[in-house]
């Protein structure tokens, strides 16, 4: 009996710590697929459309993804990605899961020379935007976002060492911090599944000098593109103006 206790403790404990390793590497997006499923244009249209339907009164329920059909109802080749294209541009929780944000960029302050030696990825329109978790060399089935309104195409990802890991931005998704212009090294044992939740100092590195090696940033913050702050003021605006009409 004893031996059939310690063995059903045994098979319990692997369990447990099975169901503990597959949380840690499926982190939970909050949508199914990509903000980029169907393409950039109409992640910029529903960009453009939520603030509409905010000033017309909508809430952040499912309503307001009927809403911001028929404000870019011409649009045919986005409706089949709306109610994630909203969850992408709202993080809404009341809408979709919301473990990470969808939309993020980089933010610094002027006289930061990691903006100075990077101001494509500091310029405001330039942000990442998720494309889930694809099958990349190394990527630990992290999330991965891909660059939209820069002037480079990057990609903002996780890279694995077995031993430690980090997030790294580069030109393609298998490429390591070898090739970064800048990384995150975060503890190297319990990285966060979410880039923007990392507490750790960020790094940069000279484009003029890359051998020169890494330099520590901590003004370099990476932040929700789109907060829901930041579209309550753009629907007030619109409000104001009072050319806020929906079609129905």
């Amino acid at each position: 009996l004893d031996s059939l206790l310690q063995e059903t403790k045994m098979w319990i404990s692997f369990g447990v710590t099975l169901l503990l390793l597959l949380c840690q590497t499926n982190p939970s997006s909050g949508i199914e697929g990509s903000c980029l499923d169907c393409g950039s244009e109409c992640l910029a249209a529903v960009q453009g459309a939520v603030p509409v339907c905010i000033a017309a009164g909508f809430e952040y329920t499912e309503a307001l993804v009927g809403c911001v059909q028929r404000v870019i109802t011409l649009l045919q080749q986005c409706q089949n990605c709306l109610k994630s294209l909203v969850c992408c541009v709202t993080d809404s929780c009341s809408i979709c899961t919301c473990d990470c944000h969808h939309l993020l960029k980089f933010e610094a302050p002027v006289y930061s020379p990691a903006l100075q030696q990077h101001s494509w990825l500091f310029n405001g329109e330039c942000h990442f935007a998720f494309i889930g978790t694809p099958s990349c060399q190394d990527c630990d089935g992290k999330n991965a976002y891909k660059s939209v309104n820069c002037s480079k195409d990057v990609y903002l990802h996780y890279h694995d060492y077995i031993v430690d890991g980090r997030w790294v931005i580069t030109e393609d998704l298998d490429s390591d911090d070898s090739v970064a212009v800048l990384r995150n090294r975060g503890d190297g044992l319990d990285d966060e599944e979410c880039p923007e939740k990392e507490t750790f100092a960020w790094e940069y590195r000279s484009p003029l000098n890359p051998a020169s090696g890494w330099f520590e940033e901590t003004e370099v913050k990476l932040v929700p593109y789109l907060s829901q702050e930041e579209i309550s003021v753009k629907a007030n605006l619109i409000a104001r103006s009072g050319d806020v009409k929906i079609d129905n």
